[in-house]
């Protein structure tokens, strides 16, 4: 994507192929055990992203017929990527903790456990494969990838790239006013709608992504911001996936004989500690100021 393409046509299409060709090259990949599977599921939110932010530029007959074959991939792998981010997590947590409140086989208790239940979710993965509905999935993103189907709306100057970049902007700048409003007055949907700015977040940097040929340094700058937004974000929906771990697996295995379920019950609040943070950060923000707060948050110790 060096050479500036000539129109929207062009752009959107080097996007899309990129996008297909991983998804494509990843299947000997993971057939082989190699950790592919962030890349991958990175690229199918990519796609899917650009079906929406972008959705007057293609056909809608067939990205209703794509988008589920992608949410089902998408969700395949997504269960193995969540147990990988998980045991990085706990790792760490462990690593950090004084050895005073490490009570009893907690480390070889949860790395057991999350490679168990890894083996089971990358089973379903590789089973997946070798199913009719991921041989017709790939069919169709080898269309995709050739010749995607374009409308008219995409026979413009590429310039025209940058209104999609601010609508995805402003719509961003949306959720994460209303997440932060929603921790003002304890919303009970609050931990939903933090959730909803962190994909708005994500679509928000791959169509800057998509526009990087056009925008230049500028999308770079863009992007990194994005970055740093899905990271605090990101770790809020981390914490809540952990927490339910920690607690689920605590209450199973604390009373065991060889077990203790202190550090268990340390490390849940640990996690309790961090959503009480952020959830804080957004409940204190001025209106408007949401997304400064949360950026301030990252650069923290936090």
């Amino acid at each position: 994507m060096n050479d500036k393409p000539e129109n929207l046509r062009d752009l959107v299409t080097t996007y899309l192929a990129e996008q297909c060709r991983v998804l494509i090259d990843a299947e000997p990949e993971l057939r082989a055990g190699e950790r592919v599977v962030h890349r991958t599921r990175v690229a199918v939110r990519r796609l899917r992203s650009t079906l929406r932010t972008c959705a007057e530029l293609f056909d809608q007959g067939r990205v209703e017929a794509l988008e589920p074959e992608l949410v089902w991939w998408a969700g395949l792998l997504g269960a193995v990527r969540d147990l990988d981010i998980l045991a990085e997590r706990m790792s760490a947590h462990l690593t950090d903790l004084p050895v005073e409140l490490v009570l009893g086989p907690v480390a070889n208790t949860i790395t057991t456990e999350l490679a168990a239940e890894r083996k089971v979710q990358f089973d379903e993965v590789l089973r997946a494969m070798d199913s009719p509905r991921y041989r017709a999935l790939v069919i169709e993103l080898h269309r995709w990838q050739t010749a995607p189907p374009f409308t008219d709306a995409t026979d413009v100057a590429v310039k025209q790239i940058a209104q999609y970049v601010a609508r995805a902007g402003k719509k961003l700048d949306k959720r994460v006013e209303e997440a932060a409003e929603a921790c003002r007055s304890n919303d009970e949907h609050a931990d939903e709608l933090v959730h909803r700015a962190r994909k708005t977040s994500k679509r928000h940097r791959y169509v800057v992504e998509l526009a990087q040929p056009v925008l230049g340094a500028k999308a770079e700058k863009i992007v990194a911001r994005r970055k740093k937004l899905q990271d605090v974000l990101g770790d809020y929906q981390d914490s809540h996936v952990t927490a339910a771990f920690i607690r689920e697996l605590g209450a199973r295995v604390g009373t065991h004989e060889g077990q203790n379920g202190f550090t268990y019950g340390v490390l849940l609040g640990i996690e309790r500690q961090r959503l009480q943070q952020l959830h804080d950060v957004l409940a204190n923000s001025k209106p408007g100021k949401a997304e400064a707060s949360l950026l301030a948050l990252a650069k923290s110790s936090y």
